[in-house]
């Protein structure tokens, strides 16, 4: 079904009675974990190559870089009728990669130039698979619904997500990366045989050539409609370099203060992932459409303060693992107002195009981000990095609060 724009929020109960709604939150949460398993598993395979964090920081770069260039696959998205026919298409493809990764390192043969081509690969068809992501809960749902779909399936798919997760940092601990890469393969199949009963057809396909259409994604950024758009640009542009920071620290700090424990790495990573679950869970009772500005504003300032006690936290195990959990959770915070606002905005048959010309800002600042916080991670001491990258993520919350429009952000 593809629910109209007229401003009513579906209930919860009718939700879960919907197999169009079911099939959606079977393949997103597939997919969703599936990204999870493969960062986590790319940075620690890169960790195991070279014994730090400074490849991890580049291959995060130049996976970043590519994503950057989704700005010019969204016109091709939006003009796509059915955008399952985009999951179908690549999903296996990242399938086979994923076996390709768990093969070559079960073997020995896999070096850093060859997990570098698999990044470069999986980045490339990700491109696709994102765009249509963006598209895929408005054109079936409606913009009303945005917060309440997401909450709902943070709350039928959160038991899964998390045993998924926790098969993952199982998988680590035990198979290391041969098991978490194995795990993706599967997810990633399980999302393409679940996107083949899900039509997404999309209302008023826009005809016109690749560059018209390329044309009139960026004029939803001039004037004064465009000055909301802008202003969370500028933010982005400079959050965007410490975004990838906090995932590359997990690495580091279980490998300087934990021994390199791949059980220390899968209580983290998990942490992080389930805290993501649990404040989505809260974003989807709150709804808070009309003030996600805040929201944004409020979520970056707790990634950033929590930062802080990461140091202070290595004492203990435990306290470690509390505290990514609460980084988990406000970053994705951060990350659902953001994505969710624009596809609140625009026309559904902008917002692939709309999205990815707001990542290329976010992007391009993380690809030199990751980049250089891998290169401190070898000059600087382990507290040093994680204070820069606390700053830096309140002082993006300090600018969101002196453009007007950021703070103001709603739907």
């Amino acid at each position: 079904m593809t629910v109209d724009e007229k401003g009513s929020v579906t209930p919860a109960a009718a939700l879960l009675r919907n197999r169009t709604f079911l099939l959606f939150q079977g393949r997103a949460t597939a997919n969703a974990v599936g990204y999870g398993v493969y960062l986590g598993t790319v940075l620690w395979i890169s960790y195991l190559l070279t014994g730090g964090i400074l490849w991890s920081g580049i291959i995060i770069g130049i996976q970043t870089a590519i994503f950057t260039l989704t700005f010019l696959i969204g016109p091709l998205v939006d003009r796509a009728h059915d955008k399952r026919a985009v999951f179908l298409v690549c999903y296996p493809l990242q399938a086979t990669l994923a076996v390709g990764l768990a093969l070559s390192y079960s073997t020995k043969s896999l070096s850093i130039a060859l997990l570098v081509l698999i990044v470069v690969l999986f980045a490339i068809i990700y491109d696709f698979t994102e765009s249509a992501e963006q598209t895929t809960t408005r054109i079936l749902f409606g913009k009303d619904n945005l917060f309440v779909v997401t909450g709902v399936g943070g709350a039928i798919g959160g038991a899964l997500s998390i045993g998924l997760y926790l098969a993952t940092g199982a998988s680590i601990s035990v198979y290391g990366a041969l098991g978490s890469a194995s795990l993706l393969a599967g997810l990633l199949a399980t999302a393409a045989l679940l996107a083949a009963f899900l039509p997404i057809p999309t209302p008023n396909v826009p005809t016109q050539s690749w560059w018209a259409l390329f044309r009139e994604g960026w004029s939803e950024f001039r004037g004064t409609q465009g000055r909301p758009l802008r202003h969370l640009s500028v933010q982005q542009a400079i959050l965007g370099f410490f975004l990838p920071a906090p995932t590359l620290l997990m690495t580091l700090y279980v490998g300087r203060y934990f021994s390199a424990a791949q059980s220390g790495f899968a209580a983290f990573y998990v942490a992080y992932l389930i805290g993501g679950i649990v404040l989505g869970l809260l974003l989807g009772y709150l709804n808070p459409r009309r003030s996600i500005g805040a929201v944004l504003l409020a979520s970056m300032f707790v990634v950033g303060v929590t930062l802080i006690g990461v140091y202070l936290a290595v004492v203990s195990l435990v306290a470690s693992t509390l505290v990514w959990c609460v980084i988990g959770g406000a970053d994705q915070t951060r990350s659902n107002c953001t994505w969710l606002y624009l596809q609140g905005r625009v026309e559904a048959n902008k917002i692939a195009r709309v999205t990815m010309n707001m990542y290329l800002f976010t992007g391009a600042s993380s690809a030199v981000g990751a980049t250089v916080i891998g290169i401190l991670s070898v000059v600087w001491t382990a507290p040093e990095v994680t204070f820069l990258v606390a700053a830096g993520y309140i002082s993006a919350a300090i600018l969101g609060l002196v453009l007007e429009e950021t703070r103001r952000l709603s739907f």
